[in-house]
């Protein structure tokens, strides 16, 4: 059964675009036009995901999820706010009200539907962190990065070359493996032909990234055996909804490459 996915916006066009963009990927939609609709909807059947505009006629999205959190069957819905006002502190705001994540419109609906996958994943998800090894052999990038995922819940760990990073992967199994690669001695390539022929470690979902395309294509990666492929700058925003998309055995179309 696909998921059920509850949109609540008063703009018919945005309504309309984001409707029609998850209804093409096989998702169940209900529409909502105001905050009292969404509650006589959610009242009748629970959605998997709600995708709330904050800026809503009469009670807000916030007041709204507020209401949702309170209740005891509500309390656990994955509410995801959607705002075209994005100022600073709004994001702190969503989610001090008790909003899973924060989408800016216009809405990219390329990015729409990764969020979704991924929000949608992270429902499933069991309690336990994901379990990620970045290999990553310059300093600045690979602190960034860690900063983002241990903010994110996971369980990171790190290397600088392939040879740490076998040893890594023997010592503390990652789930999914973010690889640069360009790395000093073995490519990163090479590393994941590696990791691939090992039936140790040929289950662990590898996703490549790298600051030269023209050097290192997708088709170069996926042949040496990743699974998915980002090219740099990597939008820190929405680096944990892939990685937790690729972990639940998603994929991203080419389109998504660069998010």
């Amino acid at each position: 059964m696909s998921a059920c996915i509850l949109v609540v916006d008063d703009n018919p066009t945005n309504l309309k675009l984001v409707c029609d963009v998850l209804e093409y990927e096989g998702y169940e939609i209900w529409r909502a036009i105001d905050a009292e609709a969404a509650e006589a909807t959610i009242a009748a059947r629970l959605p998997d995901l709600v995708l709330l505009d904050l800026a809503l006629p009469g009670m807000d999205g916030l007041t709204l999820t507020r209401k949702l959190r309170a209740g005891e069957r509500t309390r656990h819905l994955v509410i995801v706010a959607l705002t075209a006002f994005a100022m600073k502190g709004d994001e702190e705001r969503a989610r001090a009200a008790g909003c899973n994540g924060y989408i800016t419109k216009p809405i990219d609906t390329q990015k729409l539907l990764v969020e979704v996958a991924g929000y949608l994943s992270a429902r499933e998800a069991p309690a336990a962190p994901l379990k990620i090894l970045v290999i990553e052999d310059t300093a600045t990038e690979l602190k960034l990065v860690r900063h983002v995922l241990t903010g994110a819940g996971y369980e990171v760990d790190s290397a600088q070359a392939a040879e740490q990073a076998l040893e890594a992967v023997r010592q503390n199994r990652p789930q999914v493996i973010l690889l640069d690669l360009i790395l000093p001695g073995m490519s990163g390539l090479e590393l994941a032909r590696v990791l691939k022929r090992d039936p140790e470690s040929r289950g662990i979902y590898i996703v490549a990234i790298t600051s030269f395309p023209e050097r290192f294509s997708r088709d170069d990666a996926l042949a040496a055996g990743c699974d998915a492929y980002l090219v740099k700058p990597i939008s820190t925003r929405h680096l944990p909804v892939q990685l937790e998309l690729v972990a639940r055995g998603g994929v991203f179309r080419p389109e998504e490459d660069s998010l």
